[in-house]
C-alpha cells in the first residue's frame, strides 16, 4: 500500500531542487495509506504511451505554415490595396472636367476654330 498526501499547504522555493517540495505547516499534512488495486495499474501501464516527437522539426513546420498564412495575407493586402487604388482612380477621373473640357474642343471653339474672332463673330449674331 501507499501513502496519499492531502497536499493543501505546500511551499515552494528558488532554492529547492525540481520536484522537491516542502510545508507551510508540517502539522497540517494529513496522510492517508490506500490499497495500490494491481489490475488498474496493469491496465494503465499497458496503454501508456510515451512520445518522443522531433520538437525542431515540428517547430519548422509550424513556422512553415505561418510564413504561408502571412504570405497570403500580404499577397490579398496588396490586392485590397491595388483595387482601392484603380477605384480612387476611376472616381477622381469621373470627377474631372478634363473629358468634358478637352484641350481642342471648348466650348468658345464654336466654328471649330481656335481664333478669337469667330467667338466674337457668334456673340454679335445672338444680339
Amino acid at each position: 500500500s501507499d501513502d496519499a498526501i492531502f497536499l493543501k499547504n505546500l511551499k515552494k522555493t528558488a532554492s529547492m531542487v525540481d520536484g522537491q517540495v516542502g510545508f507551510h505547516r508540517p502539522e497540517n499534512v494529513r496522510r492517508c495509506k490506500i490499497a495500490k488495486n494491481n489490475t488498474i495499474v496493469r491496465q494503465l501501464e499497458k496503454s501508456k504511451e510515451e512520445l518522443h516527437p522531433d520538437l525542431a522539426q515540428e517547430q519548422q513546420a509550424r513556422m512553415r505554415e505561418i510564413q504561408k498564412q502571412n504570405k497570403a495575407q500580404r499577397i490579398l493586402d496588396q490586392k485590397k490595396k491595388k483595387m482601392e487604388e484603380l477605384e480612387i482612380k476611376r472616381e477622381k477621373e469621373e470627377r474631372s472636367y478634363d473629358r468634358i473640357v478637352g484641350g481642342e474642343t471648348s466650348v468658345s471653339d464654336m466654328n471649330g476654330t481656335a481664333d478669337a474672332t469667330a467667338a466674337e463673330d457668334y456673340e454679335d449674331d445672338f444680339m
